[in-house]
């Protein structure tokens, strides 16, 4: 029998963390405020809980999966903090602010805790995870890390981990955006998007995410995840940081503004593609100048 772990979040990523984590024959116990994701959760093979506090006690391991860095506060505030007993280790799975996840290794050393910052992003394979820590401590968890994603690289120090998922967020985000934003202006040059896309295929703009990118926003597959919402706010996790080391980052501050305002006006359920709506919105704003 392994190690016994805790996992507080079950939403997109802690579904597939669950899932990964039983298949893995691992010991799970498992909360979340929402009822439905805790019943797929047992449906799943995880132990479930009533609170995060009683998921968290006897295990060795609590790992956190949540949308932002208040309710990761409010978690470990509200009880999950206090049952994981010294010796214990916690994963910050979550993506987070790298000085939050500094501040937090401190705490857990005031507690006899160890502490990683190992947000995840979605790749082709699956889930990848970027770690920070010590690199004996990341060691101690490759049992978990292991089970639940595809690949999971140590990038370096405590906040290390949060920092490489911010940048690569940001790579994400500006190549949608880019994307989207030439889609726009291919459109109202007339262009035959088919020829253009078959043109930019040999050529060193082509890249997988346009291949994947550029169908879905001319067919407006925007699906219903609320990822943009989540991709928005770690940009602006993106922003506060950079901030913080004196980074000139003009591009994300941005893209930022143009996923604000597509949220604004659209639906927060919206995925990434949802780009589009913010230029094609210059269209719209003309048709209904010409009909006053």
């Amino acid at each position: 029998m392994s190690a016994r772990y805790a996992l507080v979040g079950l939403g997109n990523v802690g579904s597939d963390l669950t899932s990964a984590a039983v298949a893995a024959g691992l010991d799970l116990h498992v909360y979340d405020l929402d009822a439905a994701a805790r019943e797929r959760a047992g449906n799943a093979g995880a132990v479930v809980h009533e609170s995060a506090a009683e998921a968290v006690d006897g295990a060795a391991t609590l790992v956190l999966s949540l949308p932002n860095a208040e309710v990761v506060d409010a978690v470990l505030a509200g009880g999950a903090l206090d049952a994981l007993r010294p010796g214990g280790a916690l994963i910050d799975m979550s993506t987070n602010l790298p000085q939050n996840a500094v501040t937090l290794a401190a705490t857990g050393r005031e507690r006899g805790l160890t502490v990683l910052d190992a947000p995840v992003s979605y790749g082709p394979d699956g889930l990848v995870a970027f770690v920070g820590g010590p690199p004996e401590d990341v060691t101690a968890q490759r049992e978990w890390l292991d089970a639940v994603v595809t690949q999971w690289t140590h990038v370096g120090a405590h906040g290390q981990g949060q920092y490489a998922k911010l940048v690569q967020n940001i790579l994400s985000g500006v190549q949608m955006g880019v994307i989207a934003e030439v889609l726009g202006f291919a459109s109202r040059a007339g262009t035959d998007l088919d020829a253009l896309a078959a043109a930019l295929r040999p050529t060193g703009a082509h890249s997988r995410m346009l291949e994947r990118t550029m169908p879905a926003m001319r067919e407006r597959r925007y699906g219903s995840a609320g990822t943009m919402a989540l991709h928005a706010k770690d940009m602006g996790y993106a922003l506060r940081a950079a901030e913080q080391i004196d980074a000139r980052m003009p591009f994300t501050q941005a893209l930022l503004t143009v996923f604000q305002e597509t949220l604004a006006a659209g639906d927060p359920r919206w995925g990434q593609t949802a780009l589009i709506e913010w230029f094609l919105a210059q269209d719209r704003d003309a048709t209904d100048g010409d009909d006053e």
